[in-house]
């Protein structure tokens, strides 16, 4: 039997602060996610999501469609065939796992049912990659969904963002990357930020509609 994956997480840290940040690509993914709500082709897609992608990035899309809820923002989808349920924890990244099971325990979701969008270190700038299960390569979202939520088992949609360069003062020191995912990209990043920001939403979008496999065949090259 197919897996139905109803449910989106955007992984972030809620608040100005952090809007634009190398670590908020998952909500910015979530946001949309939700901008395109009602598209009906696979062109409208194409093109909606590419309208928005630079205002989703700096976290500036209409947030009337998202309701609070347990430490949560939600909000319905539907794109094409398929209609689901975005989630953008409200606690910062290292508590994410909470509010996520509170939505999955009162909903009765298993968390094989889950996509998590999430920035990844380990991913050159640009990349996308889908996987399911293993570790949380020190990511703190990840671990806490992993701790809270019932285990490993859910989708993630790597998004890459790249390290500091090799003899950066960033590189190589846990202060340093925490101050690199907490930056905002640069200038010249932009324009290959907004693309990336499209290709994680299309991933989301490619596992929900055709299956892991699939869209791991699209995605993982």
């Amino acid at each position: 039997m197919s897996v139905e994956y109803r449910t989106v997480v955007g992984l972030g840290n809620p608040g100005s602060r952090y809007a634009a940040t190398r670590h908020n690509i998952g909500y910015a993914a979530a946001d949309l996610l939700r901008s395109v709500s009602g598209a009906s082709s696979d062109d409208e897609l194409q093109s909606r999501l590419k309208r928005d992608a630079a205002a989703a990035l700096r976290g500036d899309l209409d947030r009337s469609g998202w309701q609070e809820r347990d430490g949560r923002l939600e909000s319905s989808v539907s794109i094409n065939n398929w209609s689901g349920t975005l989630i953008k924890p409200q606690t910062f990244m290292n508590r994410s796992g909470e509010p996520l099971q509170s939505f999955l325990s009162f909903k009765k979701i298993p968390i094989d049912h889950v996509i998590v969008v999430h920035d990844e270190i380990d991913l050159p700038l640009g990349a996308v990659r889908i996987k399911v299960d293993g570790g949380e390569g020190g990511h703190n979202g990840l671990r806490s969904i992993s701790q809270c939520c019932g285990g490993r088992g859910y989708v993630r949609v790597r998004v890459g963002i790249g390290k500091p360069a090799p003899g950066s003062p960033l590189a190589g020191t846990e202060d340093g990357i925490a101050t690199w995912v907490l930056s905002r990209f640069s200038t010249e990043e932009q324009p290959f930020v907004e693309e990336l920001v499209v290709r994680a939403s299309l991933a989301v979008v490619a596992v929900a509609r055709e299956g892991l496999r699939a869209a791991q065949n699209r995605f993982n090259r």
